[in-house]
């Protein structure tokens, strides 16, 4: 029997859940989890196709118009090609045929928004080498959903000089686009990546990287530096490793985490930013959790009655941990003084990874999908334990921590989102098969 071992403020509780799922039906009818009751959720086969499992997320996850769920995701064609494929779930079933949007040999990062006309739009490192040997791709690409189901790929940025900071090390080079985050304001795509300008040097390229924003499309951007990581002698921060953006209102937040020596560094520490009223300045980063390893980054969420929540974990303590800050309006939250004490969610054995964040649009209560390995400390990604493994969501509900099942199996970089019943799914890749399933609540 699993068992998943929690801590619930300064009380330690233990929970049992049911066997071991049968392997989710493929094909785009919706079906059941293969008999077991141990789960108020339905899973449903997204893609078989191989993969990798990446240090940021090659998958993501919108919920569109009528609660049209958008998958973007990449799947290994060949010993040296991905492809970046688009399906879309809807009353319980899955798009029969993918969608391809680019074949692409570097796999840094992803993004999906739905525009205001309904049509789902990409994010990602595309376009040419500009003569890099290994960036066969280096640019930030945005791919626009056509009314037939084929995609246009736009290139919002090629250069580090595009958004202009104001010194040497941030205004050049040619890598841009790592791992983007995508949000639409009224009819602008907003989309915030990391440059990384020549993607060589340890100190000027990787620790001096920044953090940029690309606003308009499809044909026509407009660039602006969010935080500038280029400035200063020796201790530049190495913005941006990991990134995810929310409207909170009219106006975008962010967080991103450090990451020194690669694109796909380990990252470290949590980082937020949100843009000022006047709809073109943001406020400094202000490190608002100091954390050791952040896996696949923090998860960052907006609701309009609690304001801004950051779920996080560390990977060396699998302390995974819960802030807010009630900043519905101004520039509050860009001290870290505004944010409240880390509420602890889970911290048991090897366990809390891969957090995803999300708000009840009714209740307002936080939600948290996460990855449980081992109920033993110190185990790695390639040695869980197949008894203890599993995919949970936990609730807060009166400053409790509540755990729901969502597959004994457990899942990989897990996306959390509500539809407009009320109803949660989550998109991961399953753990052993890596296919691409969606659990869709009951």
């Amino acid at each position: 029997m699993k068992r998943h071992a929690w801590i619930l403020g300064a009380a330690l509780a233990l929970g049992c859940g049911g066997g071991k799922p049968a392997n989710p039906d493929a094909g785009p009818k919706p079906q059941d989890d293969g008999g077991t009751t141990d789960t108020p959720f339905v899973r449903l086969t997204v893609d078989t196709g191989p993969t990798e499992q990446t240090a940021i997320s090659n998958i993501a996850m919108a919920v569109g118009p009528e609660d049209r769920i958008g998958i973007a995701y990449y799947v290994k064609v060949n010993d040296k090609d991905f492809e970046l494929r688009y399906r879309e779930v809807q009353d319980g079933r899955v798009q029969a045929t993918a969608e391809k949007i680019a074949t692409v040999q570097r796999m840094y990062g992803v993004s999906l928004a739905f525009s205001p006309a309904g049509q789902p739009v990409v994010s990602y490192l595309g376009g040419g080498s500009d003569n890099s040997v290994y960036w066969l791709q280096s640019d930030l690409a945005v791919a626009y959903r056509n009314a037939n189901g084929t995609w246009t790929e736009h290139i919002a940025v090629r250069r580090g000089d595009e958004a202009v900071a104001g010194n040497d090390v941030s205004d050049e080079g040619y890598l841009v686009g790592i791992n983007p985050a995508l949000v639409f304001s009224g009819n602008d795509a907003l989309v915030v990546y990391r440059d990384v300008h020549n993607g060589q040097s340890p100190q000027q390229d990787w620790a001096g990287s920044d953090v940029e924003l690309a606003s308009g499309g499809p044909a026509t951007w407009q660039h602006r530096v969010v935080a500038v990581g280029g400035n200063g002698a020796d201790e530049k921060p190495a913005y941006g490793g990991r990134l995810q953006m929310v409207m909170a209102g009219a106006q975008p937040a962010l967080v991103f985490d450090q990451a020194f020596g690669a694109a796909d560094a380990p990252g470290q520490n949590v980082f937020f930013q949100r843009r000022n009223a006047d709809g073109t300045t943001w406020t400094p980063p202000v490190k608002v959790q100091s954390v050791g390893g952040t896996m696949l980054g923090a998860s960052l969420a907006y609701d309009t009655q609690v304001g801004f929540g950051i779920a996080v974990v560390d990977r060396f303590t699998s302390q995974l941990t819960f802030i807010t800050c009630d900043g519905k309006t101004g520039t509050k939250c860009a001290a870290a003084g505004d944010w409240t004490t880390p509420d602890p969610v889970y911290q048991t054995g090897s366990g809390g990874w891969y957090p995803s964040l999300a708000f009840d649009p009714t209740t307002h209560d936080p939600s948290i999908a996460f990855h449980i390995c081992s109920l033993e400390s110190g185990r790695n990604e390639g040695s869980c334990s197949p008894s203890d493994d599993a995919l949970v969501i936990a609730t807060r509900v009166e400053d409790q921590w509540r755990e729901v099942t969502v597959d004994t199996a457990g899942g990989w970089s897990p996306k959390l989102a509500f539809l407009s019943s009320g109803k949660r799914v989550v998109l991961y890749r399953a753990s052993g098969t890596q296919a691409l399933t969606l659990a869709v609540e009951r």
